[in-house]
């Protein structure tokens, strides 16, 4: 007689987030047998495969036979199909699950492992990523999910059935290349060469890199980040914290060095490498450059000057031929050389008009300004971009800054201001997203927070009128993050630095919070093409209609009193929602003439 085990299973919203504590989640109350998807074509969508068991077992994902590593224990084998679906365009994902600042245990990657040990009474989490083909015909498609359970050399037994449908509307989804929005998720090339430990801008770190831009540019990412001069956030004050030790310096992927005559010069081939992979993956629509404008410093650790008559803290490192040494560039009228031979190469190569000096919050409208001129007297034909955490900033701006990026609570104190700024920095070029950071503590992307704010943001940028959202991290880590993940608690939140983690095989492993900000931005997408296919009266019409599902909040000025309100005043904490308002805009897109 075979053995039983005692299993529940179920299926489940992507958007939930399962918990292991002393509040783990009840998956009786998030998990059915059947699901219902609406799509378009060309859109990547999921759902969730929820399981709990009063034993040990061990998930598999494929058909290979993992055991556990101490012999004999129950098996649960998943087996997903949809009929109709070329079989690629479906992966399953053991969820991992990291410590949060709360000692919590919350949901978070999508392990590239085909097996996981899941521990009696652990909820455990399968993420079904489904890529809907544009060629697919639309109309009705029905999977199913299997388990099988096994015990030994036993035969497998089914043990649970259950089904799922995605309705494919008659409507093609942009590919994410062609989106609208600029999405700007800066990248911490360092970081990727410390925990993938290979060397800092070597061909192995390159390859590496290409698969991290891949990733971005599935999430339809514009920007790539160029640290040109040397360690321009000071390291995020990493030194400071000397509890939990970690790297969180940014090196330059510009090399220079002076030759014997004292002539300055600049090496290009690393930066060339890197815009070439950015190109490749349609991320260079922008090229931000960093280390050249408001540089952070940290005097009291010696984070500070390196030319004590130049305005900023540009530090830029130097080899110097007749010496044979390393040094740095000590004097401006030498940092101004170096930013003009930077200028000449951009021009050279035909990018200057996409290159934006970027500042990340200055605080001090006169230093700030002063610092631009600087660098503008050595490069006049540079634009700059600028994170503003002072509303006085867009009010006092050089016209040199055609892109500004206000924080969530200056983005929403007046709105309509807000909107008539956008449409002034694009009259000359430019644009104007919104960002989020350490703060607020809602919406936000932390491991704590939940899944459906990461997909809030595109809605939120839509109905603000704004070109795109940016992150200050993509891919930034502390030491060890599979482990801690919890890195300068509570001023930084678990999940504030990164949406991918390291991978032991060379790529990104992605996370929930990953996918949530892509369904995000689809949606936003979805919306601006509402535009396009419907006459504007109804287009609004529709618009407005789905956002009655999402927002709460009276008008979007509310958003700047954040700090003293509850999500639930301001937007729904239930996907079933979001599904309701995503599913207002693809009937309306599918019955649209040409959809």
């Amino acid at each position: 007689m075979s053995r039983q085990i005692e299993l529940r299973i179920g299926l489940a919203d992507a958007m939930v987030k399962l918990e292991w504590s002393h509040r783990t989640s009840d998956i009786r109350v998030l998990a059915q047998d059947s699901l219902s998807l609406v799509a378009t074509r060309n859109e990547v969508i999921g759902f969730q495969i929820l399981l709990r068991a009063t034993e040990d077992f061990t998930l598999v994902l494929s058909r290979a036979n993992w055991l556990s590593p101490l012999g004999f224990c129950p098996r649960v084998r998943l087996d997903v199909a949809m009929p109709g679906l070329p079989e690629q365009a479906m992966e399953c994902f053991p969820v991992g699950y990291l410590e949060d600042d709360d000692r919590r245990w919350r949901a978070e990657y999508l392990d590239h492992a085909d097996h996981v040990a899941v521990p009696a009474g652990r909820p455990q989490a399968v993420y079904v990523r489904i890529r809907i083909p544009a060629n697919l015909l639309p109309g009705t498609f029905t999977g199913q999910v299997k388990a099988y359970t096994q015990y030994g050399f036993e035969d497998e037994e089914l043990a649970w059935t259950g089904a799922f449908t995605v309705q494919v509307a008659d409507v093609v989804l942009l590919n994410p290349s062609e989106w609208s929005f600029h999405l700007d998720l800066w990248q911490h090339c360092t970081n990727v060469a410390l925990h993938h430990r290979v060397p800092l801008w070597s061909g192995t770190h390159f390859q590496i890199l290409d698969r991290y831009f891949a990733s971005l540019a599935r999430l339809g990412q514009k920007a790539v980040t160029v640290i040109a001069a040397e360690i321009p956030w000071s390291g995020q004050r990493c030194f400071r914290d000397a509890y939990y030790p970690s790297y969180i310096f940014e090196h330059a992927v510009v090399d220079v060095w002076r030759d014997s005559k004292g002539q300055l010069h600049l090496g290009t081939e690393e930066l060339e490498r890197l815009l070439a992979i950015a190109e490749k993956h349609g991320m260079a629509k922008e090229i931000e450059v960093f280390g050249l404008l408001n540089v952070w410093v940290d005097e009291e650790y010696g984070f500070g000057k390196v030319a004590a008559d130049a305005p900023d803290s540009i530090r830029v490192r130097c080899y110097d031929q007749r010496q044979g040494r390393i040094t740095y560039l000590r004097t401006a009228q030498e940092l101004s050389a170096f930013i003009r031979l930077l200028a000449e190469h951009f021009e050279r190569t035909g990018r200057i008009d996409r290159v934006r000096i970027t500042a990340d919050e200055p605080a001090d409208v006169r230093l700030f300004t002063e610092r631009l001129r600087f660098v503008r007297a050595a490069a006049p034909r540079f634009r700059y971009k600028v994170a503003i955490n002072h509303y006085e900033f867009m009010e006092q701006a050089e016209p040199e800054v055609v892109d500004w990026v206000p924080f969530l609570i200056h983005a929403c104190r007046d709105p309509e201001l807000t909107a008539r700024l956008a449409d002034e920095l694009r009259g000359k070029g430019g644009r104007m997203s919104w960002y989020i950071c350490c703060g607020p503590a809602i919406p936000n992307t932390f491991l704590r927070s939940p899944l459906v704010e990461g997909r809030l943001l595109g809605w939120m940028t839509y109905r603000l009128h704004l070109d795109g959202f940016l992150r200050w991290a993509f891919c930034l880590w502390p030491a060890r993050p599979y482990e801690r993940i919890s890195w300068r608690a509570p001023f930084w939140s678990a999940g504030d630095m990164y949406f991918v983690l390291p991978g032991s095989d060379g790529a990104p492993v992605e996370t929930l919070r990953y996918e949530a900000l892509r369904t995000g931005i689809q949606e936003y997408t979805l919306l601006k093409m509402l535009e396009q296919r419907l006459p504007p009266a109804e287009a609004v019409q529709v618009a407005a209609e789905a956002f009655r599902h999402i927002l709460r909040a009276k008008s979007m000025a509310d958003f700047a009193r954040v700090a003293e309100l509850r999500a639930e005043e301001l937007y729904s904490l239930d996907p079933e929602d979001y599904a309701a308002a995503r599913k207002t805009v693809i009937e309306a897109l599918a019955q649209a003439k040409g959809g």
